[in-house]
């Protein structure tokens, strides 16, 4: 064989090996990532595309560790059953929501620290622990499990007297004002912060959200893992920012 030919042929060998390192890189599957309408964490701009600080979060996480990801909004049940079905590989939620824990991995720290907060009009008997909520008419989310405070509000157990379930946030605030409750069960973070000026509220319980990893996913122990660095690394570049 000649250079010429020689040269020819690893050409097209290495033009080959590009072409299937592509088309593997190609093939590597997005990763499904399922969230609800929780602003000002999570919230969809386009079918397919969420804006958010904890969407920003797993953003960064997947272009630092170069995988695609693919974003789904879903209402808050078809959320909780999907995941809790192994349907989904990444969600950010509350360690109460997931009651099939051994379907993931959790991250090491948490992503997030919720405030439980509930939240009435000015005139109405206020409230400083869960007991004063008893036999109260209860706006609460549809599908939340309020760190596992849901199932005692339920009406049959004798607690609340009334239970008005909503899908957003701002659609409790409309409840109160509309006198369709007493009092609204919420986060926080997720209200807005007009809120706090045109209602009374008080916090009643600090939960964490984790970030969780589907298990059966290839390498999910070592994906973790590196996710789990990252989180450290960027809290430790969160700390050592200095002030505004």
């Amino acid at each position: 064989m000649n250079v010429i030919s020689t040269h020819l042929l690893l050409l097209f060998m290495l033009q080959a090996l590009i072409f299937t390192s592509d088309v593997v890189a190609e093939q590597k599957p997005a990763l499904h990532w399922g969230y609800v309408h929780f602003p000002p964490y999570f919230v969809e701009t386009a079918p397919g595309l969420a804006e958010g600080e904890l969407a920003a979060l797993l953003q960064r996480v997947m272009q630092d560790l170069q995988l695609e990801m693919r974003a789904q909004q879903y209402p808050n049940r078809r959320m909780i059953n999907l995941l809790n079905e192994g349907g989904l590989d990444l969600a950010m939620v509350i360690s109460s929501v997931l009651t099939q824990q051994h379907l993931y991995l959790r991250s090491a720290q948490p992503v997030a620290m919720m405030e439980l907060a509930v939240y009435w009009q000015p005139g109405t008997q206020p409230v400083r622990q869960l007991s004063d909520l008893n036999n109260s008419r209860l706006i609460v989310m549809s599908g939340y499990t309020y760190g596992g405070l849901r199932e005692k509000l339920e009406p049959g157990n004798g607690f609340i007297r009334q239970l008005v379930q909503i899908e957003q946030h701002r659609l409790g605030i409309e409840a109160l004002q509309l006198d369709r409750g007493e009092y609204f069960l919420s986060y926080r973070h997720a209200m807005p912060p007009e809120s706090e000026h045109q209602l009374n509220y008080h916090i009643l319980d600090s939960i964490e959200m984790f970030l969780w990893l589907r298990q059966a996913l290839p390498n999910s122990g070592l994906l973790m893992q590196q996710i789990d660095a990252l989180l450290e690394r960027y809290n430790n570049e969160a700390q050592a920012a200095p002030m505004p």
